[in-house]
């Protein structure tokens, strides 16, 4: 009887040991399989409350801070006028030298605008560079109009693209960002992301319309501190409700980067935090 009883001791001490070897094994193999990426080892947080940034020629994700949340996105969400007018444009469903008569309602509109008298007819052309370049809210509401007929059509039109280009957490109510009372555009720091990357890869020649916008921001080279070498532009946008926030893009040698904060409290806080996230980048890609 003790023989057994020490026969099936030993065999007790051997299993254990046996198995506890095997879950080091498996403990080591997991901790050398997972994978350290690019944000891990390289980014600290922005000081906002969503970024990402991305690689503009393969769409590849190479930084994201609570990239899935949508946040009121502001004049941002100007990206899909533009994108719906020069998707039209290049369909041949509009002509640049199309003229837009402005109606009542799109001149009246408050922010960012230019001057526009109700009425009055104006170049397809004219008011996409007040969009693209001075964000004018009057010209993406007068361009949102003549497209679909309506504010409300073409936030529904707005809505049918952004599923199309599987920007899945967005929503848009009108043609500016603006909070008019019937709630606000909403997207993910990723939407915002890959609506830009969608911009630039469908129509390459935006980033000459856009060159310009650098001019208007603080990341010109103005202040060295914060400026961004090859910088493009995109898309600056703030309320109270959105914070402020920036899509921007940058090139440098063949690669081009795209980046986007936002939800930053500070104006200067979202070109300080997209210089870091553009230098990284470059730095590390």
């Amino acid at each position: 009887m003790r023989k057994i009883t020490w026969a099936l001791l030993m065999l007790t001490i051997l299993v254990g040991l046996t198995l506890l070897r095997d879950s080091d094994a498996v403990e080591a193999d997991w901790k050398f399989q997972v994978p350290i990426t690019l944000s891990e080892k390289t980014y600290e947080k922005v000081d906002a409350q969503a970024a990402v940034l991305l690689d503009s020629q393969t769409g590849e994700i190479m930084y994201a801070q609570n990239a899935d949340t949508p946040y009121p996105v502001a004049s941002m969400s100007k990206m899909m006028t533009e994108y719906m007018l020069l998707e039209a444009i290049k369909e041949e469903r509009v002509d640049w030298d199309d003229k837009i008569v402005v109606s009542e309602n799109a001149a009246a509109t408050g922010g960012a605008r230019v001057h526009l008298v109700a009425g009055d007819a104006y170049p397809i052309k004219d008011l996409y560079e007040a969009l693209a370049i001075g964000s004018a809210n009057n010209a993406a509401v007068a361009i949102g109009e003549y497209l679909a007929g309506s504010t409300s059509a073409f936030a529904e039109q707005m809505n049918l693209k952004a599923a199309e280009l599987n920007l899945r957490s967005s929503s848009f109510v009108n043609a500016t960002g603006l909070d008019t009372g019937n709630g606000q555009n909403e997207m993910t720091a990723r939407d915002v992301g890959m609506l830009a990357y969608h911009l630039l890869n469908d129509f390459p020649d935006l980033v000459k319309w856009t060159v310009e916008l650098s001019n208007t921001n603080l990341l010109d080279g103005k202040n060295a501190d914060w400026s961004v070498e090859g910088l493009d532009g995109l898309r600056t946008g703030d309320t109270n409700a959105a914070g402020y926030s920036f899509t921007a893009t940058a090139k440098r040698g063949d690669k081009r980067l795209i980046s986007v904060v936002m939800g930053a409290e500070e104006d200067a806080t979202r070109f300080i935090e997209t210089k870091k996230l553009m230098e990284r980048g470059f730095d590390n890609g």
